[in-house]
């Protein structure tokens, strides 16, 4: 399913992120695709389940949650970080700063694991 993401801060990627990246509270918190109840259910995803975020820039494996918040309609929000990052394309339009908003991705659910911080790292090469 094509969907479109959002990207920015949350208290708990916050939080986590000043207790350390490689401790399982920020994979917890950063490592995650809030979708609605309706999405979730439209595509068998249960709360908890893996799925994959394939965007034009890579592909990152992380955990649906359900949403808290209202999200606009066939939109997911994956908190800002590495696993976000993943799928963020790098280039900047002169502001230096990538578009975290409005970024075409496909979903699906998938076996593959959640990777943690140290070993997205050292698999996408940059460590």
């Amino acid at each position: 399913m094509i969907v479109n993401l959002i990207t920015g801060r949350t208290v708990w990627q916050g939080q986590a992120i000043e207790s350390g990246k490689d401790l399982e509270m920020y994979i917890n918190a950063a490592a995650i695709a809030h979708i609605s109840d309706e999405m979730m259910a439209q595509m068998g995803i249960k709360p908890g389940q893996n799925i994959k975020i394939i965007a034009p820039d890579g592909d990152v494996v992380v955990k649906a949650v359900a949403t808290k918040e209202t999200l606009p309609e066939d939109t997911i929000y994956v908190p800002m970080g590495p696993w976000a990052n993943r799928v963020v394309d790098p280039t900047t339009n002169s502001t230096a700063m990538p578009s975290y908003k409005n970024i075409p991705v496909e979903i699906m659910p998938t076996d593959e694991e959640v990777l943690d911080m140290p070993t997205l790292m050292k698999v996408y090469g940059k460590v």
